[in-house]
Formats: C-alpha cells, sequence, structure tokens
C-alpha cells in the first residue's frame, strides 16, 4: 500500500477543488501614489477602500450532493413510516387548522399554517391528515438535509482553519466531509424526537428547518462578513422562527454570541440595543406596567441576568473596539428584519375574520388576538428556584439525548472542543456561537419550563429540545471531521488511543445487550449493532498498524446512524397506525361485529341488524342527526373536529381504505373545557349561533389599544387625552378601509363555506356574555358560602374540595387552579344542554363534571347524557358496554381480560407485552404496543366508562344494584389499566374502588407494576407507601367480620359515645371499608363528647390514611382541647404548609414555637421545636418565607 502523498495547503478560505482566491490588498500605511508616482496633493479626494476580494462559492458540489443524499434517504424513511391518517394529540385541529387555513392553538402557528395549506391543495389525493404529515416529513427531511450541508462545509473550513490538519489530502477531506455531514443529517432525521414529529401532523419539523436555516445563513455571514445580506435574512428568518415556534427566541443570545464573535463592533451595538430594551424593561417594571414578573422572582432573576450579561458584554466589547454605536443601522435594520419576519402572526386576525372552523383564541378581535399570541391559556413560565430540582431536571436532558444519540456519540461531539485553541478566528467563532445557541436551546429552555421528570412531564416537554439536538447532530459530524482528519495525518499518535477506546465501548455495549430486557428482535439487533461497530473499530485498527485505513474508517462513520434508525423505528413509526383514526370516526359510528367476525362500520348491515330484537341489543347505533357533542381530552375534542370538518367534505376515493360513507357535519362539537374562557365563547358562538356573534374591528380595535396605553392615570382621571394619544386619532381613521375591506373579504369567504355546509344550517343557543359572568357568580358566591362554612366550623368536615384554590385577599374571594374552572365549564355546559332541551347530547369526558352523573349512559367509546336523569341503568346498557369493550379490545390488546380475570394475571400482561416486549401468545395489535399516545388515549375513553360505573357503585339503592354496577366497574378499570398500565387517572379511580371492598394487595400490585413505567413519579412512591400501611390495621387489631354486626347494632343503640363509634370506624377500617370509616370518624371530631385521646386516635386514622384536610380540621378541634399543647399546634402548621395555607401555618407555628419555648424556660431538657422546624420537611413551602425565617432565628 503506497504511502499517500501529502497535498500542497491551500489558501486560506476556499474550498477543495475551487480555484485559490486573489489575496487581500494590504493597506498601505502611507498615501496612495498618483498615477505618476507622486503623492497626492493636499486637499485632493482621498480613494476609495480596496474592495473585498472575491471569494468562492461557499459551498461546494460535494456539499450539495451530501444535501441531497441526506435530503433524498430521510425522506423515503418518513414516507414509509408516515401516519396513514388521522393521527392523535393535537393531529386533529393542526389538519384541520391546515384545511381551512385557520388559527392553530396559540400562539397560532400563521406561517406553518399556509405552509402546511399548500399541501392540503398541492396533494389532491388521500385524506387531509395524510397530506399535512407529508409537509411534516418534507419539512424534517430537508432540515436534515440542510444540517449535513452546513457540517458538509464547516468540517473542511475546520481541516482548513487547524495547522495539525490543513494537508490533508483533498480525496480524503472530500470524503471526511460527506461522511460527516451525512451522519449528522441522518442523526437528526432519525432522532426520536425529529421522527416522531415528522410522520405525524406536528408544528416541529418547520421549526426546526427554519432554525437551520437561520444557521446557514450565519455561517454563510461569517464566511464573508462583509456581505451582510446573509445576516439580514438570517434575522428575518429568525422572525419567522418565531412564529413557527415561540421556544427558539432562546437563541437570539446565542445568535448575537456568533455575531460578536466574527464581527465585534457589530455584536458591541446588539449588547447595546439589549442593554436598551433591558433598562425600559426596568423602567415599565418601576412603573407598573410591566407585571410579568411580579410574584415570578425566579423569571425576573434570569432577566436580569441576560440584561446585566448584555450591558457588561456591551461595555467589555466598547473598550476593546474603542468605540460605540458606530453599527448602529445595520442593528436597527437587524431589529426591522426580525420584526417584519414575526409580523406573520398579523395572519391570525386576518385569517380569524373568515371565521374557520379552527378559530383558536378567536383572533379576529384584539383582545383574542393578545389572548393568542401571549398563549394566554396556558400555564405561565415559572422557572425554578430549588437547586437540585434543576439538577434532576438536567439529569432528564442528559439522559434524554444519551437516548437519541447514545452515550459514544455525544463524546464525539466533544471532540472539536478538544481543537478549539488550534482553530482560526472564523471556525471560533462558529462554534462558539453554536454552543451559546444550544446553551440557549437547552439549558435556559429547560430553566424557562421547569419540567417535571415523571413520565407524563418527560414525553410532554421532550419535543422542545429537538432544536438543542440540531447543534448536538452538528457537533457529531465535526468531531467525526476531526477523528477523521487526525486519523489521516496524525495516525501513529492516536492508534493506540483509539484502539483502546474501542475495546472499552464493545465491552460497554457487551453489557448493554446482557442487560437488555426487551425481547423484540429489531431491539435485540440494535445491541448487536452497537456491539458490532465496536468490533469492528478494533479489527480496524489491530490491522492498520502504521497507515491510517481512511477508506475502512469512512465506511464504519457512514453506517453509525443505522444504530439510530433501528433504536428509534419502535417507538416512532406510524405505518398502519389508525389508532387516531377510530378515536374520532368511532365517536360517531361505533363499530359491530359483522357475520365474519370482524368489528365493520357497514351501514347497511347495522340497519339490518337493528331491525332484529335480539342482535341489536348488542349494537350501538350511529349519533343522532343534530346533536352536541362534548369533547374533553385533547383527542376528544380535536379528532371529532377533524372527522366533522375534513373527514367529511373530502371524497370517498379519498377515504376508499376506512369509512367512505362518512359525513357528519351536522354534529355540533363543543369543548367542555374551554367555556370558562370567553374567547372560546366568542369562537362557538360565531360557528353556532352567528346571528347573536358581532364583532368590533380589528385594526382600529388596535390603535384605540395602543391609544389608551398612551394615556397616563391622570388623563384617565380627567377624561383627556395627551399629545402622545391624539397622534392615535388620524391612524384611527386611516385603518378603516382596511377594517373595512378586510371584513369583507372574510365574510364572502365566511358565506362560501356556509353554502357548502361547512356549518349546520340551524343555529342552537349558546351560552351569553350574561351566562357566563353568571356562572362566574354563582360559582363565586358557592365558593365563598363553602369558604365561611370552613373558616366559621373548623371542627367539621371540609366544604372546600381538594385542589380548589379559594382564599380571601383584600376582602374579597379569589378562586384558580383547575378545579376552580371546570366547576365554572360544568356550569355552562349545564346552560347550553337546558337551553337546547330538542337537541341529543354526548360527551368524550375529561374532568368528571357531577351534574352529568346521573344522566350518562354508555355510548360505544364515549357517552350519551340523557334528557332525564336514570335510576339505574338497564342489564341490556349494561350488556351491550361489556361486549363492545370486549370486542373493541381485539383491535388493541386482544380480547382475552373478563369478570374473572386476577389482577396479578393483568400485571404480569403489562411487564411482558409493554416492557420485555415478548408478543409469545398476543392477539392483539403489536402496533397499539408501539404507540404510547394510543395507549394513554384508549384508557383514558375506557377510565371516564369506568367513572360512570364506580359513581353509580355509590349511587346504588340496593345491596344487589351496588354489587352489579361494582362488577362492571372492576371490568372497565381492568381493561383500562391493562391498555395503558402507567395511566395515573385509571390507576388511582381503580385504587379507590379497590379499597373499598378491601381488596388491598390488588391495589399494591398495580401500583407496583405501573411504578416499572414511571420510576420517576414521586406522588406514585407515596401511594404505593399508604397502600403498604394499610396491610396492618391502622388502629389496632380490627374485628373479625363475624363481629361487624353487633358493633353496628351497639352504634344504633348509642351512636353518641365516642368509644363504640370508634370501635365500628376501626372495623371498618380493617375490612377497608374506608367510605363507612370515614364518615364515622367525621361525626367524632365534631362529637362533642369526644375527648383528647379519642380525637388523637381519630387524627392518626386521618394521618395514614393520607386524608390531609380531614386531618386538618381534626387538629384544629384538638387544639381546642389541649390549649397549651406545643406538639398539637406543631402538627397543624406542618400540615398547613403541606397544603400551601402559608397565613395559616405561620400563625399555627407561631403559636407552637411561643409553647415550646415557654416550656423550655420550665423544662430545659424539654424538645425545641423551633429546631424541629428547622429541619422538618414538611415546611418547605413556607420555608423562604420571611417570618418563618424570623421564627427560627436563635433568640
Amino acid at each position: 500500500m503506497n504511502v499517500d502523498k501529502p497535498k500542497a495547503a491551500k489558501p486560506k478560505g476556499t474550498a477543495p477543488g475551487d480555484a485559490a482566491a486573489p489575496p487581500k490588498v494590504a493597506a498601505a500605511s502611507a498615501k496612495a501614489p498618483t498615477a505618476q508616482g507622486k503623492s497626492a496633493p493636499p486637499g485632493a479626494t482621498k480613494p476609495p477602500p480596496p474592495a473585498p476580494p472575491s471569494l468562492p462559492p461557499l459551498f461546494r458540489r460535494i456539499d450539495w450532493l451530501t444535501f441531497a443524499l441526506v435530503t433524498l434517504v430521510v425522506f423515503t424513511g418518513y414516507y414509509l413510516t408516515l401516519s396513514p391518517d388521522l393521527g392523535l394529540e393535537d393531529s386533529g385541529e393542526l389538519a384541520v387548522g391546515s384545511f381551512y387555513a385557520g388559527v392553530p392553538h396559540p400562539p397560532g402557528y400563521p406561517v406553518w399554517t399556509l405552509y402546511t395549506w399548500l399541501f392540503t391543495v398541492l396533494f389532491p389525493f388521500s385524506n387531509i391528515a395524510w397530506r399535512v404529515a407529508l409537509s411534516s416529513a418534507v419539512a424534517g427531511a430537508f432540515a436534515s438535509g440542510l444540517l449535513a450541508l452546513i457540517v458538509s462545509r464547516g468540517s473542511s473550513m475546520m481541516l482548513e482553519g487547524i495547522e495539525e490538519l490543513k494537508n490533508i489530502e483533498e480525496r480524503w477531506e472530500n470524503g471526511l466531509c460527506i461522511v460527516a455531514g451525512f451522519v449528522a443529517g441522518m442523526l437528526l432525521g432519525f432522532n426520536g424526537f425529529m421522527w416522531s414529529q415528522s410522520v405525524i401532523v406536528e408544528v416541529y419539523t418547520l421549526s426546526v428547518l427554519s432554525l437551520v436555516g437561520v444557521l446557514a445563513l450565519l455561517l454563510r455571514w461569517i464566511y464573508a462578513p462583509d456581505q451582510r445580506r446573509y445576516l439580514y435574512w438570517a434575522f428575518f428568518l429568525f422572525g419567522i422562527c418565531f412564529t413557527n415556534h415561540q421556544t427558539l427566541i432562546v437563541a437570539a443570545m446565542g445568535i448575537e454570541v456568533a455575531i460578536a464573535a466574527a464581527q465585534p463592533k457589530l455584536g458591541r451595538d446588539l449588547f447595546a440595543a439589549n442593554s436598551v430594551v433591558y433598562v425600559l424593561g426596568l423602567i415599565l417594571k418601576a412603573n407598573n406596567m410591566l407585571t410579568t414578573f411580579d410574584q415570578n422572582t425566579p423569571l425576573f432573576v434570569i432577566y436580569n441576568l441576560v440584561g446585566l450579561g448584555s450591558l457588561a458584554t456591551c461595555v467589555w466589547l466598547t473598550l476593546q473596539t474603542g468605540k460605540l454605536l458606530t453599527e448602529w443601522k445595520p442593528v436597527l435594520i437587524l431589529g426591522g428584519l426580525w420584526l417584519l419576519g414575526a409580523a406573520f402572526y398579523f395572519y391570525m386576525p386576518l385569517a380569524g375574520m373568515t371565521n374557520p372552523p379552527l378559530n383558536w383564541g378567536y383572533p379576529r378581535t384584539w383582545g383574542g388576538f393578545i389572548h393568542a399570541f401571549t398563549r394566554g391559556q396556558y400555564e405561565k413560565t415559572n422557572p425554578t428556584s430549588d437547586p437540585f430540582r434543576f439538577f434532576r431536571q438536567l439529569q432528564m436532558y442528559f439522559d434524554g439525548a444519551v437516548e437519541e444519540f447514545n452515550f459514544v456519540n455525544l463524546l464525539i461531539g466533544l471532540v472539536p472542543f478538544v481543537f478549539f485553541m488550534r482553530m482560526q478566528k472564523r471556525e471560533r467563532a462558529w462554534l462558539t456561537g453554536l454552543t451559546a445557541i444550544y446553551l440557549g436551546l437547552a439549558v435556559l429552555l429547560l430553566i424557562l419550563l421547569n419540567p417535571n421528570t415523571d413520565r407524563q412531564s418527560k414525553e410532554q416537554s421532550r419535543v422542545f429540545f429537538t432544536a438543542s439536538h440540531v447543534v448536538i447532530a452538528m457537533a457529531v459530524g465535526y468531531g467525526l471531521t476531526l477523528i477523521g482528519g487526525l486519523a489521516a495525518t496524525r495516525y501513529d499518535l492516536c492508534r493506540r488511543w483509539w484502539l483502546n477506546s474501542s475495546a472499552v465501548a464493545a465491552a460497554v455495549a457487551l453489557y448493554a445487550y446482557a442487560r437488555l430486557d426487551s425481547q423484540l428482535p429489531i431491539d435485540r439487533f440494535t445491541a448487536l449493532l452497537g456491539l458490532g461497530f465496536s468490533a469492528t473499530a478494533i479489527g480496524i485498527f489491530l490491522l492498520a498498524r502504521t497507515r491510517a485505513p481512511m477508506a475502512a474508517l469512512l465506511g464504519l462513520f457512514a453506517i453509525l446512524p443505522a444504530h439510530s434508525i433501528f433504536s428509534h423505528w419502535s417507538d416512532n413509526e406510524q405505518r398502519g397506525h389508525l389508532f387516531g383514526y377510530w378515536f374520532g370516526h368511532d365517536m360517531f359510528t361505533p363499530p359491530f361485529v359483522g357475520p365474519d367476525g370482524k368489528l365493520t362500520y357497514d351501514p347497511k348491515l347495522r340497519e339490518a341488524v337493528l331491525k332484529d330484537p335480539e342482535k341489536s341489543k348488542l349494537v350501538y347505533p350511529e349519533m343522532a342527526r343534530e346533536a352536541v357533542l362534548y369533547g374533553g381530552t385533547d383527542p376528544g375534542r380535536f379528532n371529532p373536529t377533524y372527522m366533522i370538518f375534513c373527514e367529511s367534505f373530502i371524497p370517498p376515493a379519498c377515504k376508499k381504505n376506512t369509512d367512505p360513507n362518512f359525513n357528519r357535519r351536522d354534529v355540533y362539537l363543543i369543548t367542555q373545557n374551554a367555556l370558562a374562557d370567553g374567547t372560546y365563547l366568542d369562537y362557538i358562538r360565531a360557528h353556532y349561533n352567528r346571528s347573536t356573534q358581532k364583532d368590533p374591528p380589528f385594526f382600529e380595535e388596535m390603535m384605540r389599544y395602543f391609544q389608551e396605553m398612551a394615556r397616563t392615570k391622570r388623563d384617565r382621571a380627567r377624561g383627556t387625552t395627551n399629545i402622545v394619544a391624539r397622534v392615535f386619532f388620524p391612524l384611527i381613521s386611516a385603518v378603516r378601509p382596511l377594517d373595512r375591506y378586510f371584513t369583507k373579504l372574510g365574510q364572502r369567504i365566511e358565506d362560501r363555506r356556509r353554502r357548502d355546509g361547512v356549518y349546520p344550517p340551524k343555529e342552537i343557543l349558546t351560552a351569553t356574555p350574561d351566562e357566563l359572568q353568571q356562572a362566574f357568580s354563582d360559582y363565586m358566591l358557592d365558593a365563598n358560602r363553602r369558604l365561611q362554612h370552613d373558616m366559621q366550623f373548623p371542627n367539621e368536615p371540609k366544604q372546600i374540595k381538594p385542589g380548589e384554590d379559594v382564599h380571601i385577599v383584600d376582602n374579597r374571594v379569589q378562586v384558580s387552579g383547575q378545579v376552580a374552572v371546570m366547576a365554572i365549564n360544568g356550569l355552562l355546559t349545564k346552560v347550553i344542554f337546558d337551553k337546547n332541551p330538542t337537541l341529543e347530547f354526548y360527551v368524550e369526558e375529561s374532568f368528571p363534571l357531577e351534574w352529568m352523573y346521573p344522566y350518562l349512559e354508555p355510548f360505544g367509546i364515549i357517552m350519551r347524557i340523557n334528557r332525564q336523569p336514570l335510576p339505574t341503568l338497564s342489564d341490556e346498557a349494561i350488556r351491550r358496554d361489556h361486549e363492545f369493550w370486549s370486542q373493541y379490545s381485539q383491535r388493541l390488546i386482544g380480547n382475552w381480560i373478563t369478570y374473572d380475570t386476577p389482577i396479578k394475571e393483568i400485571c404480569e400482561f403489562a411487564e411482558r407485552i409493554y416492557l420485555q416486549r415478548d408478543f409469545t401468545g398476543f392477539t392483539g395489535d403489536p402496533k397499539f404496543i408501539r404507540d404510547d399516545v394510543a395507549q394513554k388515549s384508549f384508557s383514558k375513553l375506557r377510565n371516564s366508562i369506568a367513572g360512570m360505573w364506580a359513581w353509580r357503585v355509590n349511587d346504588a339503592k340496593t345491596p344487589e344494584e351496588r354489587q352489579k354496577m361494582f362488577k362492571e366497574a372492576d371490568f372497565a378499570f381492568r381493561q383500562a389499566f391493562a391498555f395503558c398500565p402507567y395511566n395515573l387517572e385509571a390507576l388511582y379511580r381503580y385504587i379507590n374502588l379497590l379499597l373499598n371492598v378491601g381488596r388491598v394487595e390488588e391495589a399494591i400490585k398495580l401500583v407496583e407494576t405501573s411504578l416499572k413505567f414511571d420510576e420517576e413519579n414521586a406522588a406514585v412512591y407515596a401511594l404505593l407507601d399508604q397502600l403498604r400501611g394499610y396491610r396492618q390495621p391502622p388502629l389496632g387489631a380490627a374485628p373479625l367480620q363475624g363481629q361487624l354486626s353487633q358493633l353496628e347494632q351497639q352504634y344504633r343503640t348509642n351512636p353518641a359515645d365516642p368509644q363504640v363509634s370508634f370501635t365500628l370506624a376501626s372495623a371498618y377500617l380493617g375490612l377497608q371499608r374506608t367510605n363507612e370509616a370515614l364518615r364515622l370518624l367525621e361525626v367524632l371530631v365534631v362529637n362533642p363528647k369526644s375527648d383528647a385521646n379519642t380525637l388523637l386516635s381519630v387524627a392518626n386514622a386521618f394521618a395514614q390514611m393520607g386524608e390531609v384536610v380531614r386531618l386538618e380540621a381534626t387538629l384544629l378541634r384538638i387544639t381546642m382541647v389541649l390549649v397549651d399543647n406545643p406538639e398539637v399546634w406543631y402538627d397543624l402548621a406542618a400540615i398547613q404548609a403541606v397544603q400551601n395555607k402559608q397565613p395559616e401555618a405561620l400563625k399555627s407555628i407561631t403559636k407552637a414555637i411561643e409553647l415550646s419555648n415557654a416550656r423550655l424556660a420550665a423544662q430545659t431538657n424539654a424538645k425545641d421545636l423551633r429546631l424541629e422546624a428547622a429541619r422538618d420537611g414538611r415546611f418547605a413551602p413556607v420555608r423562604a418565607l420571611p417570618e418563618f425565617q424570623q421564627l427560627l432565628a436563635p433568640k
């Protein structure tokens, strides 16, 4: 084998194969000579500065080849795994938003909406969801290809800029660039985060594409800083990034760092602009005009850190450059172009004026636009101030990165930093910028999102970090380039180290294979593939002792993404997944078993079956015509939205593989969770009660808003305007023609849609603004009444519900939290139900609404709301529900669960199928086992119906009815758990059912199984500990079942005797009849005959049962008996602190410490409760309060 000859060094900044760029003209220190060779006379015009040298194009043919290759391969992979139809989660609403070019969920995604709308028009075949999912695949593939382009060219720049590597032979440099770009693009494309979003209807792939586009333009500018047009385009595209996903704004500081590293003068003035914005924000906050940071200290700390950091950087760069604001014009241009890109948000009010089927937040009004833009319906940013929590979040992020890239690739991604100081300024600027951008997209975003570390929180937050994985993939590509460059130029120095590293990697891969639980063939193959890579590397380095085996190394590098593909296929492919379609379609048309034994939707066959008196008992009819459907969960409202507004409007040929006859444009869809939001009531009123919805002109309303902002408090008090506010008067007049034009245009489009039947022709009565206010008032009065009761009668059972945040501030009742909002939603659903007595109503439940339960009966996968309460459900309704879900289970996990299936068998099934992926004997659909979203969604459906049965258990009038309802609830909960063993809502509700009949061991088994799926969930661990405490009766030895009737007789004879009541309560607890025990214990708390010992025993019982609210009421009662007992006041304070009742907790702990100090004065060896409180974890919610710290301070 001949030794490769080194090539001649290329001029700096050129690409392999490109002609050398002309050298830069040196600036003369003396005056330029004239044509005659003499100096120019004084006062003569100086010649213009020399033009920048002409540079070859940044991206070369091999870079574009890499781009094309990666784009094609990734798109092929996406296309083969594309979802064939409607998916779950946000799929339905986003597809409807695309089809009608409407307004999806906040913040609206206007550019994404227009982009995907084009796909619904340009591909007039298949269903709408498939067309929009195709747009996700295209965006994801191009993002991966563009990343490969950047890495390919950036690799060459890095090799050229490092003295030790720049003499690499050209063919190997080209090969390394192609392979590095290919690997980086494939790692991004088949990253689990990216792949999962590229085969469904989602917004994230376009946001990633726009971010990678910004990086490409930024690299182009860094390559030639004098050509600022590329930087301008980058900022315009970054503005579009902000419309694609607002979380990408955290990359802004990183982009500015890259600019400062490449061109300090421009970076200096950008940070000066940041500093001005920072100071203005402080001024607005000081004048109470900026309230974002009120009661959000961690966010204000971050704001100050960013602001002060910008100020410090500006000062430092000013000292380095010696000037300030010399680049103010480019800074203004950059800011203006960013605003221009972000201005696409104003598409939302224009789209809203057409009254599209998806018009989230109703942005055609100024208030609705602000509500949507600021994501008003979502929880506000609330960073943590707990460093230990942040470290757990960092661990979660790191574990996710390892899962997506594997540990070896992450180590390779660190290689570029080893060479950082050897790089030239241009490459250092690029790497510095990428690092800063990554810190924003990963660390800063992690701080702002503040996610929990349980399974559900991980799954909800993981997609937000997809953008940060762009930088990781780039780092891996650059790392491979530098490793390859070392191999080509310094092989003799590195061979032994690489050989040892490969051996360690092989040992780790072998250990991982031995520890693998999954029996799925592809998972085991993937584990062996990692071992094979390491073994191949060992072989290469053993055989090649003196000369770098470049061809073999490039081949090994090129197949590295295969591990990512095989390891992520199972969880992300969507080929053949129809679960979302079933979820939406089957609400309207419940399937039934046909003559072939399979589920069918055939309308003629259904009609024939319904005419048979016997067969019809087991078959549900289709949903009634012109019915109202209350949607609850995300798929429960989004999927029927899609079925009504998309599936009903495409020709049968586009849905020939599902239900060609489907058309339910007659149904009125209303979201039960959003009725308390005034903008949502505007939204559905505009759809279904159009004659009552009157909208103000948008642009005029916007100008009046800004005019009002310009008025001072003094102006408002006097009813006057100032000079700034008066400027808006002509502007208000100027925008009126704009309002008229777009309002008329929107009306024409809406009229056409109504003629086409987009909305039912018959109006229904929806809730009015007055009824919304009345619902708020009714709830507030009721909450106030219950709060006053709890305050006046602290020893009685609390009437404020758990999780219901009701408190008094400045003598006014304030409510917050999900429980309060859902209570108001419940009142409004009842208003609409009562105002439309001739319509049928159905519900897909998210949160239980108490008023509905007496009216509900099963209707396939959802429930029907009867017009009158049902005293009991018929045997026919029971049998139909049981048979329907038994058959329906066949298309999910198989039809094997019966009334008598042991809990242990269900738990073993869950572990074997979901965790170990051992499909031996499995008769269901393996795709369902790979689709965790489908598992959660169908488990929720079954859990909702199980909850209805459980409600009827408690409402039963006879023991026979109670047993019958219990049997159905038990069966339904078994199925719900088997569908998704980590559905905590189903788990908690099922456990409550089991505890009422003393089945503690089965409850423990369920929780232990669920924990194996969600090992970071502290609440489930606490539940398990609580259940294990039930294994022994909490109040001593419980009487035998045979003694129970005797104790009950004694109680009936003497119900006021505390000892008799307590003994019977102990018996009920021993038999796990919790409800009866709680009733007796609550009576004991208010019984005036209960002495201190009895009350302490009751408190102990409530503590062991986890009944925090009841425990607090009991302790309050004890403080009236043992007034001077410091321990009682201390325990009361701790329980109040746990419930975040800060004023009450401070009052109680103050009393406890006062009594403790008095006792210490008399008994020096007594327990010091002040010291106990300092280390008691129950006081964590109040520990940071100054009042609490003052109590703990040494006296």
